[in-house]
């Protein structure tokens, strides 16, 4: 390994928009020279551990990030492990309120579901077949220079990588995004969800579950093998306490706190918690450099959308990028503005969206409890009403306007 290597692009955090970012932009155009920085071990194949990118967590696929993956001829890798959310139910729990959305009239699934490990492995095997892919693993950047042509990379082993453009994905807590002075807000929710798989005495047929209670949101994402995915947003000070439960005492919790709806919680695989906050930058980039996915922007996991704002965040840039005549323009301010001129717009709204919801299922105010739940039987009853929903909840914008990719 070079100690002072040269590169189109440096992309830092090997997680799975970052990877995705670099397997994008060398199937779009093999001839870059691409860096992806991370401060992980190398992983190895096969293991359900991976990196915390890749964790036992699971992940929601929307439609248009199946469109994506099927796109970049990367879905046939995961489809077998995935499993289709075909019915949303959506209610809260001891009102009069519910919504049942189907995808019968739809031409496809909702989105889908599946572990984040089973992505991890099979994107590892792809990137092992980029040869203009540099992989830095156990490697972290200390500083970064900007120049007016590039960008100087410098990691603790004192490496120095040059790049055109370096690409912050290392999430919501990145170091890149402070190195490359892009500020971001952020808005604590006082929440922590707590993520399992766990299995129910009824099977699941493709539906999933987002039930808004008196003791948090609950959703229910359906996995293979008959399991679900479950994300339980608890205030913070109780979450230490669930987690500590036994599976039998958790269940119970569990029980009490969802209802019947999805029958009687028989199992509960290893549970995992994280903080919920609200993230955002105004503008994510700056001159050589651009924040993408959690390190752009971090959502509550309410409505399932902050992963795949951040699939359209890369596949964007990729296109973007691919689509430039001239590559020495990767990273110059006409692109960077290209991108996100198509980019804010999206960003704006589903962050608004997601934290709109947020607000009006924690509020308490019975005036608020009734319009919530009239929202919801008029949704029921009047189709059209419900169309902005699964919209969002399919993701299958126009991500790119001619105006836009010029």
């Amino acid at each position: 390994m070079d100690k002072n290597s040269d590169y189109d692009l440096v992309i830092v955090g090997a997680g799975i928009v970052g990877s995705l970012l670099a397997y994008s932009l060398l199937k779009r155009s093999p001839t870059l020279r691409v860096a992806l920085v991370d401060e992980n071990p190398q992983p190895i194949s096969g293991s359900k551990t991976f990196t915390p990118g890749f964790d036992a967590r699971s992940i929601a696929l929307s439609a248009g990030t199946r469109d994506i993956l099927d796109e970049l001829g990367f879905w046939a890798n995961i489809k077998a492990h995935a499993q289709p959310i075909e019915e949303i139910h959506i209610s809260d729990r001891g009102c009069f309120g519910k919504l049942d959305l189907r995808s019968e009239n739809e031409p496809q699934a909702f989105g889908y579901v599946l572990e984040l490990h089973k992505i991890g492995n099979a994107l590892n095997k792809q990137l092992d077949k980029l040869r203009q892919l540099t992989r830095f693993y156990d490697s972290r950047i200390s500083k970064i220079e900007k120049q007016p042509d590039q960008t100087l990379c410098h990691l603790f082993d004192n490496t120095v990588l040059t790049a055109k453009l370096c690409v912050a994905a290392d999430g919501a807590n990145s170091s890149t995004r402070h190195l490359l002075s892009i500020p971001a807000q952020s808005f604590d929710y006082e929440c922590t969800a707590i993520i399992a798989n766990v299995r129910c005495s009824k099977a699941h047929s493709n539906k999933a579950f987002e039930r808004f209670t008196e003791f948090g949101p609950i959703a229910l994402l359906p996995l293979t093998d008959n399991r679900y995915s479950l994300v339980w947003s608890v205030a913070s000070d109780d979450a230490a306490r669930l987690c500590a439960l036994n599976d039998e005492h958790f269940l119970r919790e569990l029980q009490n706190a969802f209802g019947y709806r999805a029958g009687v919680f028989s199992a509960a695989g290893k549970r995992d918690s994280y903080p919920l906050k609200l993230l955002k930058t105004a503008q994510p980039f700056t001159h050589r450099g651009v924040c993408i996915g959690n390190a752009a922007h971090c959502l509550h996991p309410v409505m399932g959308q902050g992963f795949n704002l951040g699939m359209r965040d890369l596949f964007v840039l990729s296109v973007i990028i691919s689509d430039l005549q001239d590559p020495q323009k990767i990273g110059g301010f006409d692109m960077l503005n290209r991108y996100w001129l198509a980019r804010e717009s999206d960003h704006n709204n589903t962050i608004s969206l997601t934290d709109s919801v947020v607000r009006v299922f924690n509020n308490t105010h019975w005036p608020i409890i009734l319009g919530r739940n009239v929202a919801l039987q008029a949704m029921r009853y009047l189709p059209d009403l419900s169309a902005p929903i699964i919209k969002q909840a399919k993701g299958q914008f126009p991500l790119l306007s001619r105006d836009t990719n010029e």
